[in-house]
Protein backbone atom coordinates (compact mmCIF):
# COMPACT_ATOMS: atom_id res chain seq x y z
CA UNK A 1 0.00 0.00 0.00
CA UNK A 2 1.17 3.87 -1.09
CA UNK A 3 1.24 6.16 1.60
CA UNK A 4 -1.46 7.84 0.35
CA UNK A 5 -3.77 5.25 0.01
CA UNK A 6 -2.87 3.56 3.67
CA UNK A 7 -3.47 7.44 4.71
CA UNK A 8 -7.01 6.76 3.11
CA UNK A 9 -7.61 3.78 4.49
CA UNK A 10 -6.93 5.05 8.42
CA UNK A 11 -9.26 8.23 7.76
CA UNK A 12 -11.85 5.99 6.51
CA UNK A 13 -11.75 3.79 10.03
CA UNK A 14 -12.02 6.88 12.10
CA UNK A 15 -15.22 8.61 13.38
CA UNK A 16 -13.70 12.01 14.01
CA UNK A 17 -11.33 14.08 11.95
CA UNK A 18 -7.26 13.88 12.67
CA UNK A 19 -4.29 15.76 13.32
CA UNK A 20 -1.85 14.63 11.24
CA UNK A 21 0.61 13.87 14.25
CA UNK A 22 -2.51 11.23 15.16
CA UNK A 23 -2.47 9.75 11.58
CA UNK A 24 1.38 9.30 11.51
CA UNK A 25 0.68 7.36 14.51
CA UNK A 26 -2.20 5.28 12.95
CA UNK A 27 0.00 4.21 9.77
CA UNK A 28 3.72 3.79 10.89
CA UNK A 29 2.84 0.18 12.48
CA UNK A 30 2.06 -0.39 9.00
CA UNK A 31 4.38 1.48 6.72
CA UNK A 32 7.35 1.97 9.11
CA UNK A 33 9.41 4.79 8.46
CA UNK A 34 7.68 5.67 5.11
CA UNK A 35 5.35 6.85 7.81
CA UNK A 36 7.74 9.85 9.13
CA UNK A 37 5.76 13.01 10.25
CA UNK A 38 7.49 14.89 7.50
CA UNK A 39 6.06 12.62 4.74
CA UNK A 40 2.52 12.21 6.30
CA UNK A 41 1.97 16.21 6.24
CA UNK A 42 3.29 16.53 2.54
CA UNK A 43 0.77 13.85 1.53
CA UNK A 44 -2.11 15.43 3.77
CA UNK A 45 -1.69 18.54 1.93
CA UNK A 46 -1.34 16.62 -1.32
CA UNK A 47 -4.82 15.05 -0.57
CA UNK A 48 -6.27 18.02 0.43
CA UNK A 49 -5.17 20.22 -1.96
CA UNK A 50 -6.47 17.50 -4.71
CA UNK A 51 -10.05 17.61 -2.73
CA UNK A 52 -9.56 14.20 -1.74
CA UNK A 53 -9.26 14.83 2.13
CA UNK A 54 -11.09 18.10 3.60
CA UNK A 55 -8.62 19.92 6.01
CA UNK A 56 -9.90 22.09 8.68
CA UNK A 57 -8.62 24.91 10.45
CA UNK A 58 -8.15 23.94 14.26
CA UNK A 59 -5.58 25.14 16.96
CA UNK A 60 -4.73 28.95 16.97
CA UNK A 61 -3.18 31.57 14.55
CA UNK A 62 0.21 31.39 16.31
CA UNK A 63 -0.11 27.72 16.46
CA UNK A 64 -2.20 26.15 13.69
CA UNK A 65 -3.19 21.96 13.88
CA UNK A 66 -5.01 21.61 11.33
CA UNK A 67 -7.50 18.40 11.49
CA UNK A 68 -8.21 15.98 7.95
CA UNK A 69 -11.30 13.79 7.05
CA UNK A 70 -12.45 12.16 4.84
CA UNK A 71 -15.58 13.67 5.62
CA UNK A 72 -17.36 17.07 4.38
CA UNK A 73 -17.91 19.95 6.82
CA UNK A 74 -21.10 19.51 8.04
CA UNK A 75 -20.24 15.78 8.71
CA UNK A 76 -17.41 16.19 10.46
CA UNK A 77 -18.73 18.71 12.60
CA UNK A 78 -21.85 16.39 13.12
CA UNK A 79 -19.58 13.69 14.18
CA UNK A 80 -17.91 15.94 16.96
CA UNK A 81 -21.19 16.46 18.37
CA UNK A 82 -22.50 13.28 18.10
CA UNK A 83 -19.37 12.16 20.32
CA UNK A 84 -19.89 15.18 23.09
CA UNK A 85 -23.72 14.76 23.48
CA UNK A 86 -23.56 10.84 23.58
CA UNK A 87 -20.39 11.07 25.86
CA UNK A 88 -22.40 13.06 28.42
CA UNK A 89 -24.68 12.20 31.01
CA UNK A 90 -27.08 15.12 31.17
CA UNK A 91 -27.89 17.92 28.72
CA UNK A 92 -25.31 20.19 27.20
CA UNK A 93 -25.63 24.29 25.91
CA UNK A 94 -25.94 24.30 22.25
CA UNK A 95 -23.65 27.11 22.47
CA UNK A 96 -21.00 25.82 24.31
CA UNK A 97 -21.10 22.75 22.11
CA UNK A 98 -20.35 25.57 19.22
CA UNK A 99 -17.51 26.71 21.04
CA UNK A 100 -16.30 23.51 21.68
CA UNK A 101 -15.70 22.91 17.48
CA UNK A 102 -12.89 23.92 15.62
CA UNK A 103 -12.78 27.31 14.24
CA UNK A 104 -12.97 25.71 11.11
CA UNK A 105 -15.95 23.96 11.68
CA UNK A 106 -18.18 26.50 13.64
CA UNK A 107 -20.19 27.97 10.67
CA UNK A 108 -21.31 24.64 9.97
CA UNK A 109 -22.63 23.63 13.48
CA UNK A 110 -26.48 24.59 12.90
CA UNK A 111 -26.45 21.85 9.59
CA UNK A 112 -24.87 19.69 11.35
CA UNK A 113 -27.02 19.63 14.30
CA UNK A 114 -29.90 19.19 12.05
CA UNK A 115 -28.11 16.26 10.38
CA UNK A 116 -28.21 14.74 14.00
CA UNK A 117 -31.74 15.98 14.95
CA UNK A 118 -33.07 14.74 11.77
CA UNK A 119 -31.40 11.37 12.30
CA UNK A 120 -32.75 11.10 15.31
CA UNK A 121 -29.28 11.07 17.28
CA UNK A 122 -29.51 14.70 19.02
CA UNK A 123 -32.72 16.54 20.34
CA UNK A 124 -32.80 20.18 20.92
CA UNK A 125 -35.17 21.82 23.53
CA UNK A 126 -35.90 25.37 22.56
CA UNK A 127 -35.75 28.25 25.14
CA UNK A 128 -34.07 31.02 26.82
CA UNK A 129 -30.76 29.09 26.39
CA UNK A 130 -31.04 25.88 23.60
CA UNK A 131 -30.12 22.46 25.23
CA UNK A 132 -29.44 19.51 23.21
CA UNK A 133 -29.98 16.09 24.39
CA UNK A 134 -28.61 12.81 22.98
CA UNK A 135 -32.20 11.57 22.82
CA UNK A 136 -35.86 13.06 23.52
CA UNK A 137 -36.01 13.96 27.08
CA UNK A 138 -39.03 13.27 29.03
CA UNK A 139 -41.35 15.94 29.87
CA UNK A 140 -40.72 15.05 33.39
CA UNK A 141 -37.30 16.50 33.12
CA UNK A 142 -37.68 19.39 31.97
CA UNK A 143 -39.16 20.32 36.03
CA UNK A 144 -37.49 22.40 38.28
CA UNK A 145 -36.28 21.42 41.58
CA UNK A 146 -38.92 24.08 42.78
CA UNK A 147 -41.34 22.58 40.31
CA UNK A 148 -40.74 19.00 41.85
CA UNK A 149 -40.92 20.44 44.91
CA UNK A 150 -44.57 22.42 44.31
CA UNK A 151 -46.13 19.32 42.97
CA UNK A 152 -45.31 16.87 45.55
CA UNK A 153 -47.49 19.01 48.17
CA UNK A 154 -50.04 19.21 45.51
CA UNK A 155 -50.10 15.49 45.52
CA UNK A 156 -49.92 15.38 49.27
CA UNK A 157 -53.05 17.77 49.25
CA UNK A 158 -55.37 15.96 47.05
CA UNK A 159 -54.51 12.90 47.83
CA UNK A 160 -55.99 13.38 51.39
CA UNK A 161 -59.51 13.69 49.33
CA UNK A 162 -58.74 11.04 46.52
CA UNK A 163 -60.46 6.96 46.87
CA UNK A 164 -57.50 5.61 45.50
CA UNK A 165 -54.45 7.43 46.16
CA UNK A 166 -51.74 8.21 43.12
CA UNK A 167 -47.89 7.75 43.96
CA UNK A 168 -44.95 10.40 42.45
CA UNK A 169 -44.67 7.82 39.92
CA UNK A 170 -48.27 7.96 38.88
CA UNK A 171 -47.91 11.34 38.04
CA UNK A 172 -44.56 11.58 36.33
CA UNK A 173 -45.76 8.69 34.05
CA UNK A 174 -48.83 10.87 33.50
CA UNK A 175 -46.62 14.17 32.75
CA UNK A 176 -44.54 11.75 30.47
CA UNK A 177 -47.93 10.35 29.01
CA UNK A 178 -46.48 6.95 29.59
CA UNK A 179 -49.16 3.90 29.93
CA UNK A 180 -49.75 2.90 33.71
CA UNK A 181 -47.64 0.20 35.20
CA UNK A 182 -49.80 -2.95 35.59
CA UNK A 183 -51.65 -3.66 38.06
CA UNK A 184 -50.28 -6.39 40.01
CA UNK A 185 -52.44 -9.68 39.73
CA UNK A 186 -54.62 -10.18 43.10
CA UNK A 187 -53.56 -12.59 45.80
CA UNK A 188 -55.14 -16.15 45.57
CA UNK A 189 -58.12 -16.29 48.46
CA UNK A 190 -57.06 -19.15 50.64
CA UNK A 191 -60.31 -21.05 51.33
CA UNK A 192 -59.87 -23.31 54.65
CA UNK A 193 -61.30 -26.64 55.30
CA UNK A 194 -62.86 -27.63 58.21
CA UNK A 195 -60.06 -29.57 59.52
CA UNK A 196 -58.32 -26.24 59.42
CA UNK A 197 -60.99 -24.29 61.37
CA UNK A 198 -60.66 -27.56 63.81
CA UNK A 199 -56.71 -27.01 64.45
CA UNK A 200 -56.91 -23.42 65.05
CA UNK A 201 -59.91 -24.03 67.56
CA UNK A 202 -57.55 -26.69 69.47
CA UNK A 203 -54.42 -24.21 69.49
CA UNK A 204 -56.88 -21.40 71.37
CA UNK A 205 -58.87 -24.03 73.29
CA UNK A 206 -55.60 -25.27 75.19
CA UNK A 207 -55.22 -21.23 76.12
CA UNK A 208 -58.93 -20.41 77.16
CA UNK A 209 -60.74 -21.03 80.36
CA UNK A 210 -64.16 -21.59 78.57
CA UNK A 211 -64.60 -23.78 75.44
CA UNK A 212 -66.52 -20.70 73.69
CA UNK A 213 -63.63 -19.09 71.37
CA UNK A 214 -63.75 -15.37 69.87
CA UNK A 215 -64.73 -15.62 66.31
CA UNK A 216 -62.49 -12.79 65.28
CA UNK A 217 -59.21 -14.98 67.96
CA UNK A 218 -60.29 -17.44 65.18
CA UNK A 219 -59.73 -15.38 62.41
CA UNK A 220 -56.58 -13.95 63.02
CA UNK A 221 -56.06 -17.49 62.78
CA UNK A 222 -56.83 -17.93 59.28
CA UNK A 223 -55.05 -14.54 58.14
CA UNK A 224 -51.57 -16.03 59.74
CA UNK A 225 -52.25 -19.50 57.88
CA UNK A 226 -53.44 -17.20 53.99
CA UNK A 227 -49.89 -15.23 54.65
CA UNK A 228 -47.85 -18.39 55.38
CA UNK A 229 -49.72 -19.75 52.28
CA UNK A 230 -48.54 -16.91 49.94
CA UNK A 231 -52.93 -16.17 49.62
CA UNK A 232 -55.43 -13.41 50.92
CA UNK A 233 -57.73 -14.30 53.74
CA UNK A 234 -61.41 -13.18 53.21
CA UNK A 235 -63.30 -12.18 55.91
CA UNK A 236 -66.69 -12.77 53.94
CA UNK A 237 -65.50 -16.51 52.95
CA UNK A 238 -64.55 -17.09 56.45
CA UNK A 239 -68.00 -15.50 58.10
CA UNK A 240 -70.26 -17.67 55.33
CA UNK A 241 -67.96 -20.67 56.75
CA UNK A 242 -68.64 -20.21 60.36
CA UNK A 243 -72.37 -19.57 59.47
CA UNK A 244 -72.74 -22.96 57.44
CA UNK A 245 -71.14 -25.01 59.94
CA UNK A 246 -73.46 -23.35 62.47
CA UNK A 247 -76.80 -23.88 60.29
CA UNK A 248 -75.63 -27.11 59.78
CA UNK A 249 -75.27 -28.13 63.16
CA UNK A 250 -71.57 -28.75 63.23
CA UNK A 251 -71.03 -25.80 65.92
CA UNK A 252 -72.66 -23.86 68.53
CA UNK A 253 -72.90 -19.79 68.80
CA UNK A 254 -72.84 -17.93 71.73
CA UNK A 255 -74.71 -14.79 70.92
CA UNK A 256 -72.97 -10.81 71.27
CA UNK A 257 -75.63 -9.29 73.55
CA UNK A 258 -74.28 -5.49 72.77
CA UNK A 259 -72.68 -5.64 69.02
CA UNK A 260 -72.73 -2.26 68.57
CA UNK A 261 -69.59 -2.23 71.29
CA UNK A 262 -67.66 -4.28 69.30
CA UNK A 263 -64.71 -2.88 66.92
CA UNK A 264 -66.12 -2.49 62.98
CA UNK A 265 -63.70 -5.10 62.05
CA UNK A 266 -65.03 -7.36 64.64
CA UNK A 267 -68.25 -6.68 63.64
CA UNK A 268 -68.25 -7.36 60.24
CA UNK A 269 -66.97 -11.40 61.48
CA UNK A 270 -70.30 -12.00 63.69
CA UNK A 271 -72.90 -14.79 62.46
CA UNK A 272 -76.47 -14.59 62.57
CA UNK A 273 -78.04 -16.91 64.26
CA UNK A 274 -81.33 -18.37 64.31
CA UNK A 275 -82.93 -16.34 67.50
CA UNK A 276 -81.44 -12.81 69.41
CA UNK A 277 -78.25 -11.23 68.49
CA UNK A 278 -75.63 -12.60 66.07
CA UNK A 279 -72.94 -15.12 67.33
CA UNK A 280 -69.06 -13.72 68.66
CA UNK A 281 -67.83 -16.93 70.09
CA UNK A 282 -68.19 -20.39 69.27
CA UNK A 283 -67.39 -24.37 70.27
CA UNK A 284 -67.66 -27.48 68.21
CA UNK A 285 -70.56 -29.56 69.41
CA UNK A 286 -69.63 -33.15 69.47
Amino acid sequence: MTLETTILDALARSALPLKAAEISRLIKPALGKAASSKATAAALDALATAGTLTRILAGTAAKPQPLFTRQSPEAAAAAFLKSWVHASAKEQQAAKLCAKLPAGLRPCFEPALSLLVASGEAFVQSGGKRLVYSHRPRPSQSLSAAQRTALQKILQTVNGTRTQPATWEDLLAWLDDEPPAPAAPPPTVCIPSEADLQAWYELDRIRSSTMMIPIPSTFARYQAWAAELGGAPDIQVFRRFIEKLYNDGRLLLEPCERPQDLPEHERALLVPMSLGPPGYSWCWLS
